[in-house]
């Protein structure tokens, strides 16, 4: 009995609990995943997949398909080649089928490699994160296993999005964290590990590759610390080849995908809500009247930006650089549009369904069955960026008050990367808020909301911990009088 009871410590536990978590939800019938919005094609083209239903209404937005078909010809038609580090998951996941002799690729084959690597990483961070163990950790855990098995985070493992790439590298990233910190005596494999986790995050998305200087900042922050300077050709040499793979998934951008980019930027982000269209389109070196096409996105079938001679006139006139100095210029409508964004992704769900149509639910029916944390995070959390603010400053200051009294370069180490939660979220926000205008924002605020969660389970673990300490010692004045 004692064996087994010592089997079932809180990492294990834990471990356990969210594989059963992500298995009941993603694996068995109904299985729930995420409809495809027309991304899926940037990563099947590869693979010369297609989705086996033919009807346009089968195959997005309003149902999760399992099953896809080889066929090149189809294949090509919706996408340019779309460089990811999660083509490594789907390309082991389609090996494994191939092997099966399978006739179709099942979805739930990648949902179970992503399902288990999701196990495994967090165990890894749970191991890793031993050293700081205590009732703040152990709260954290219990709270951060609630939010991050939400289905709003894992519906995407069953799914071809890139979403899946950035949460499971990104948990790799924070093991090796711990484990660079709580280990001193494997240093360089460590720092080699954290920059590798790193370079697949940063190859997840585009949009990833903002981050990049925090990341090198954190990196070297470990050196310092340990006072491993003697350490630095490592540091610096994974740290060049981080950026060099950054600076060539920033260069394979297919030109279609910056065109929207750029076309989404002005059209659904500038002019979105504006009270000056004209205006503002004089502003970017733009004709006034362009306006005729404000709110309307890329994608859009009658588009313009499936015009040549247009996109080609439209580049010529403006790029992102100049719609960031729009904002850097008026930064009223700058803090309009943050504060736009965060309305728009407090839900954290994308209006997609998440059942197969043989399930019988509606078209684009999401499950409620594993979705408290997203339903709370709804319908309570205010829907302005004043709150995210606040909620950044008290979350700093808690950290801050935590630093300013540690000596032990492990614990401060661990309070600097909880810090670099920050600026990596305000970075996402501005970003997204600044280049995608309002098309899929909360599909594009993923990262955003994961790291916005990161800090809330932060602030209600040291509120939980201070209710439970201010009860216990209330309990043993209560005790002595007695």
């Amino acid at each position: 009995m004692g064996k087994i009871l010592s089997f079932f410590n809180l990492e294990r536990t834990v471990a356990l609990a969210v594989l059963a978590i992500a298995s009941w939800q993603l694996l068995t019938p109904p299985a729930l995943g995420v409809a495809d919005n027309g991304d899926f094609a940037r990563l099947m083209v590869f693979f010369d997949l297609t989705h086996a239903p033919k009807e346009w209404g089968d195959r997005y937005f309003s149902y999760f398909n399992r099953h896809y078909v080889t066929d090149r010809v189809e294949a090509r038609k919706y996408a340019s080649p779309f460089i990811s580090s999660e083509l490594v998951f789907v390309a082991a996941a389609l090996g494994i089928s191939r092997l099966a002799h399978q006739a179709s690729f099942d979805l739930l084959l990648l949902g179970t490699l992503h399902v288990a690597l999701f196990v495994g990483f967090i165990y890894m961070v749970l191991t890793a994160s031993r050293t700081f163990w205590g009732p703040i950790r152990t709260i954290s855990i219990i709270l951060g296993t609630l939010v991050f098995t939400d289905i709003a985070y894992i519906a995407y493992f069953n799914s071809f999005y890139c979403e899946s790439a950035t949460f499971l590298f990104f948990l790799l990233v924070v093991g090796c964290v711990y484990g660079a910190i709580g280990s001193a005596r494997h240093s360089t494999a460590w720092i080699a590990a954290y920059f590798l986790a790193v370079t697949g995050f940063l190859l997840a998305k585009y949009q990833n590759l903002i981050l990049l200087p925090v990341f090198l900042t954190f990196g070297w922050l470990l050196l310092m610390r340990r006072a491993d300077v003697k350490r630095f050709h490592v540091y610096l040499v994974f740290a060049l080849l981080t950026c060099y793979a950054s600076y060539r998934f920033c260069i394979s951008a297919p030109s279609l995908v910056d065109d929207a980019v750029l076309f989404n930027s002005v059209f659904d982000g500038i002019l979105a809500d504006s009270p000056t269209p004209r205006e503002d389109l004089a502003a970017l070196g733009l004709d006034p009247e362009l306006a005729r096409y404000a709110r309307s996105t890329a994608f859009q079938s009658n588009s313009p930006r499936f015009d040549g001679e247009f996109m080609r006139t439209f580049r010529e006139k403006v790029n992102i650089g100049e719609v960031c100095l729009f904002y850097v210029h008026r930064p009223m409508r700058l803090m309009r549009a943050l504060n736009r964004t965060v309305r728009l992704t407090v839900q954290p769900r994308p209006v997609m369904g998440n059942y197969e149509k043989i399930s019988g639910f509606p078209p684009g029916a999401r499950s409620r069955d594993w979705a408290m944390w997203s339903s709370v995070r709804a319908a309570v959390l205010p829907k302005s960026l004043v709150f995210v603010v606040a909620a950044f400053i008290v979350y700093l200051g808690l950290l801050t008050r935590g630093w300013l009294r540690e000596k032990d370069p492990g614990a401060l180490l661990n309070l600097e990367w909880s810090a670099m939660i920050v600026p990596m979220a305000l970075l996402q926000l501005g970003l997204i808020t600044v280049s995608d205008g309002i098309t899929d924002a909360i599909k594009h605020a993923f990262l955003f909301n994961l790291l916005l969660d990161y800090a809330l389970v932060a602030i209600v673990t040291a509120l939980l911990t201070a209710v439970t300490s201010a009860s216990s010692q209330l309990s043993v004045k209560d005790g002595s009088h007695a």
